[in-house]
């Protein structure tokens, strides 16, 4: 029997509120005017371009995540290498991403913008590795045959907080060296130590990269708490895994955006996907990190329920991160391709064990929040609710007329109008937004 024909009937009501605060959340946020100059200006000036010579081939490096001005700051990086007298090509760094074959990497990176046409610039994608040295005590390291074809490589590598440990380097090139360039592949062996790998071998990895492969650096951009691009800075293969990219990571948790409450007791998230974070939605915002033998205190926020209503189109069905949430829907459930979310999750390690269990799940968005709301531990009536419609977009929220006192007394926030909770009769939520 299906799912949904087994849940169908089920129902647990509860007094979701009649009405919702709609409310603008504001960030301090610096913004780079013009992302193509500023990635320009960091090839020229970081010293990349010294490190080779013109006539060169270079391998570019563009990874999986939605990163801010993707396609600009990849177009600037081959624009830049071209006007140096360079020959440079673009490949996925992505680990086991887009099913871990080849054309599905090519399809993510188009998905984000990336394109030949775009860039202006061919894509190669291969998922065959060569072994390029092992970390004393540690695994083994590889790189992709595609980018190890050329004559140098460099990486588009943002720099943020990530989202399954903390160290002094975390999402960032010298992690992106080990996922990226190692495909699949290395990925794998990388996960299968936990959190504790990254924390002890991206700082070793960096310099066997910077030995014993063509690696010569990468462009990193750093965002604002609007998902802008606040920074682009340009970093030689002897700077990764240092002290310089350590400060820029400081710098870049200092501009990230977060919930406005140090409680919710029910936290409903529109959408989740990988196109959103990692993780599906952002450990770092929703203060939940759900992995074995880690500590679970991961952020500012202490949320008593999180229900996740939909999947992006962008995921494909990747629902990886889900098992950080309480709640879901059917329609969740039936969107979910668990050959792609399986694929992420093993390959990911012990980081996935939790995250793909499917939560509790209810046939439509109003019994989920209903089951959600009964959950959470508060009498229905005081129970604080905040909504969102997904992590990266945390500026603007509706919350429940119970947090009225706090959103006024809140520097960063504003009221803009109370609007009603409203569902269609097959359950789904008209307002505060409406889902397919």
């Amino acid at each position: 029997m299906q799912l949904l024909e087994q849940i169908q009937h089920l129902n647990f009501p509860a007094d979701l509120p009649k009405t919702l605060l709609s409310v603008k959340q504001t960030f301090d946020a610096p913004q780079v005017p013009d992302v193509a100059a500023a990635a320009k200006q960091a090839l020229k000036e970081s010293g990349l371009l010294e490190r080779m010579k013109p006539g060169a081939t270079v391998a570019v490096g563009a990874g999986s995540r939605g990163i801010a001005n993707l396609p600009q700051i990849v177009k600037a990086v081959i624009d830049g290498l071209r006007e140096a007298g360079m020959q440079p090509y673009v490949v996925p760094a992505m680990g086991s991403h887009g099913g871990a074959t080849a054309e599905g990497q090519k399809t993510m990176l188009a998905e984000l913008g990336v394109t030949e046409k775009s860039v202006g610039a061919e894509i190669r994608a291969t998922m065959e590795v060569k072994e390029i040295g092992r970390i004393p005590d540690g695994p083994p390291l590889y790189q992709g045959l595609d980018s190890a074809a050329a004559d140098h490589c460099l990486l588009v590598s943002r720099i943020k907080p990530h989202t399954d440990f903390r160290s002094h380097l975390e999402s960032g090139p010298s992690k992106m060296c080990v996922i990226g360039w190692g495909k699949q592949f290395g990925a794998a062996l990388m996960h299968a130590g936990g959190g504790a790998n990254f924390q002890k071998y991206l700082a070793p990895a960096a310099r066997i990269y910077e030995t014993n492969t063509n690696f010569v650096g990468a462009i990193c951009p750093i965002e604002n708490a609007y998902d802008g691009t606040a920074k682009i800075v340009g970093l030689t293969a002897d700077k990764i895994g240092l002290e310089t990219e350590a400060k820029l990571l400081e710098e870049a948790k200092s501009l990230m955006a977060s919930l406005p409450f140090p409680e919710i007791d029910v936290l409903v998230v529109r959408n989740l996907g990988k196109n959103i974070s990692g993780t599906g939605m952002d450990t770092n915002i929703v203060s939940r990190l759900m992995i074995p033998r880690q500590p679970e205190a991961f952020g500012k926020v202490d949320v008593a329920v999180i229900a996740v209503l939909d999947l992006t189109e962008e995921t494909h069905g990747n629902a990886s991160g889900m098992g950080l949430a309480n709640v879901t829907t059917a329609r969740v459930a039936n969107k979910i391709d668990w050959f792609a979310t399986y694929t992420n999750c093993i390959t990911s390690g012990i980081f996935g064990m939790f995250r793909v269990s499917l939560p509790i799940t209810m046939p439509d968005d109003k019994r989920a929040l209903e089951v959600a709301l009964r959950g959470c531990a508060q009498p229905q009536a005081d129970a604080r609710m905040v909504f969102i419609r997904d992590t990266l977009t945390v500026d603007q929220l509706w919350v429940s007329p119970n947090l009225r006192k706090a959103v006024e007394e809140h520097p960063r926030l504003a009221l803009i109008e109370e609007v009603p909770l409203q569902f269609g009769t097959d359950g789904a939520m008209l307002c505060p937004w409406k889902l397919a």
